[in-house]
């Protein structure tokens, strides 16, 4: 029974601390997203900080991008993502993330055909298939730059991400997303 009290009250402190602080800031990501490295991405999200301090920051992120693995697949994916942000000397950072998402592959390389109930062989125009997409991804970054009065934050983030189903399994994928954060 107590569990569910400490729930709560850490619930209404952290209402009480939100109304007493400044609203919390939102930015934005433009990266590269290299699935194993070869196939050329990019990803856009938007950032929000529920909670910051001068060295610490809780991040809720949502993306959209997507990969070409050329002579294979076309890949579209949207995700959630929550993750800290750690301040090193008020420059240097570093960053853990954990997220869950949508993949959405498209063959590429001609035609794909399926097989009627009744042995027919048809052309499949709606080809493609969708997937869990969880993530887990660790990042450094430089919080240097400074443009127009804004610090804007370079990263790069290694990360794995499983997509499933696949022949039953997770295939584990790995991807470095690299690009820049600029605050609004």
């Amino acid at each position: 029974m107590k569990y569910p009290i400490l729930v709560i009250l850490l619930f209404c402190y952290t209402l009480v601390r939100a109304q007493t602080e400044e609203p919390a800031t939102k930015a934005i990501s433009v990266s590269y997203f290299g699935e194993t490295l070869s196939h050329p991405g990019l990803a856009l999200g938007v950032e929000h900080y529920p909670l910051q301090s001068p060295k610490h920051q809780l991040v809720w992120s949502v993306s959209i991008g997507g990969y070409l693995h050329k002579r294979n697949n076309t890949s579209f994916f949207t995700r959630l993502q929550v993750g800290q942000r750690l301040l090193l000397g008020g420059r240097f950072i570093l960053e853990n993330f954990v997220g869950l998402g949508y993949l959405r592959q498209r063959p590429q390389g001609g035609a794909v055909y399926r097989v009627l109930p009744n042995g027919a062989v048809v052309e499949n125009r709606r080809s493609g298939s969708g997937k869990i997409m969880p993530s887990v991804a660790l990042g450094i970054g430089y919080n240097g730059i400074k443009i127009h009065g804004k610090s804007i934050k370079v990263f790069a983030r290694p990360e794995i991400f499983w997509k499933a189903p696949f022949n039953g399994y997770y295939l584990a994928h790995f991807a470095m997303n690299t690009g820049f954060i600029v605050p609004l």
